[in-house]
């Protein structure tokens, strides 16, 4: 038997929990920085999204190996 539901009209948008889920999140904001930071400076954009990444993959490797999601 199939139910339809009608729709509330309530959006529904993601929902951030975990603090690995707000790390997804935060993850490209620091190659984004490096970008902006870099078309200001007038340096190369290579160098820019290089030193954004630095700190982007000293978090993901952070949260893979330092404190890593268990399962419950």
């Amino acid at each position: 038997m199939r139910v339809r539901k009608t729709p509330t009209g309530e959006a529904v948008g993601p929902v951030l929990q975990s603090r690995y889920d707000w790390l997804l999140v935060t993850l490209p904001l620091p190659m984004l920085l490096g970008v902006a930071v870099a078309a200001a400076a007038d340096v190369p954009a290579a160098f820019g999204v290089s030193a954004g990444g630095l700190p982007s993959a000293a978090m993901l490797l952070y949260a893979l190996f330092v404190d890593p999601p268990l399962s419950d």
